[in-house]
């Protein structure tokens, strides 16, 4: 094993931002599953990340305990996935997507919903965006993950002043109307907007499809992202894997509405995938996309539009069959073709 300067110094910045915990929560776990020693598993896993500057959350739902150097080669990383979201989604571009209410400009024509900006809005156009509203939704205009995303019940607003006030403090100046999702998705999980990740590729004007997630919240709260449980969707909405969590749980039902998985069929999905392949196109600057997609009765809406489309809800053992590879990396490389060469993997 060759250790060259960019690959310590990559070790070095690691080692000063890794949960120490949680990575040894997740290997000492990956050694029970593997009846290995815990010794062996952890390195294993340092060998990784000299050779491929390899996450431990890469590493476990990769499970590259158990595959070979082919394999490895043909997927995602950390390190080849920064690399390719700097070349495909300059940051330059990527910093104008980082406000959601610019997102909810661009894509206009596939959001149903309708917003204010606080930052533009008096107080009697705000107490007018309310009227006649059960829920409305606050949210940081650059948050993530669900992150700054407040439920607002209006019945329940007492000072329309002080609200407006707070919500300025906390910088989360868009405010959206309730989206009311499809009865076969509310049947899943009624306690949440439950969505569809749609992760696009455009190359020479075609936008190619690399996945598509369905994204189901865990419990009760609001927002889907940290406490959600997913599975792959073929192209026409029939769930083709696991129900999974990030702790490499399956579910065979939702733990609060018992809601059964198996045989899932998303409805609206072609149209899903139509929408979004139109929508990728308005942004060619940002070719590597995650669109989460509500779909309501009259078919998909976007939700957000993510210029860092995380590949590790999909690039998942528990979602894929033995037989199945998870050769992500190769499958951009070929959409790519000739062009792949001007990354420096």
């Amino acid at each position: 094993m060759v250790i060259t300067m960019s690959k310590l110094k990559y070790f070095i910045n690691r080692i000063k931002n890794i949960q120490f915990k949680r990575m040894n929560e997740v290997l000492n776990r990956e050694a029970k599953l593997n009846n290995r020693s815990k010794l062996k598993i952890k390195l294993d896993y340092a060998k990784r990340v000299f050779d491929s500057k390899l996450g431990y959350v890469d590493y476990m739902k990769g499970n590259y305990a158990n595959l070979n150097s082919e394999d490895r080669d043909k997927m995602l990383t950390g390190e080849n996935y920064r690399k390719l979201l700097a070349y495909l989604n300059p940051i330059e571009y990527r910093i104008v997507m980082d406000d959601k209410i610019i997102c909810n400009r661009i894509f206009r024509d596939f959001i149903n919903r309708k917003y204010i900006d606080l930052r533009v809005t008096n107080i009697s156009d705000f107490e007018k965006f309310l009227d006649n509203k059960k829920y409305v939704f606050a949210k940081l205009v650059d948050g993530f993950g669900g992150q700054g995303v407040k439920r607002i019940k209006v019945s329940e607003i007492n000072d329309i002043n002080k609200l407006c006030k707070q919500l300025i403090k906390n910088r989360q100046y868009l405010i959206e109307e309730e989206i009311i999702q499809h009865e076969e998705l509310n049947k899943i999980n009624k306690y949440a907007v439950n969505n569809i990740r749609i992760v696009t590729i455009l190359k020479d004007n075609n936008v190619h499809i690399l996945e598509r997630i369905l994204r189901i919240n865990d419990g009760k709260t609001d927002t889907i992202s940290s406490h959600d449980i997913q599975g792959r969707l073929d192209e026409d909405g029939n769930l083709i894997s696991n129900m999974v969590d990030d702790d490499l749980n399956i579910f065979l039902k939702h733990p609060v509405t018992n809601y059964v998985f198996k045989g899932i069929k998303i409805p609206f999905m072609k149209e899903t995938i139509n929408m979004c392949k139109k929508a990728a196109l308005l942004v060619p600057n940002i070719r590597f996309i995650g669109f989460d997609v509500a779909i309501t009765k009259n078919g998909p809406e976007i939700i957000e539009v993510n210029p860092y489309p995380c590949y590790t809800n999909y690039q998942y053992y528990l979602m894929h069959d033995e037989n199945e590879k998870m050769n992500y990396l190769e499958q951009i490389k070929d959409i790519l073709g000739k062009e792949s060469k001007n990354i420096k993997w």
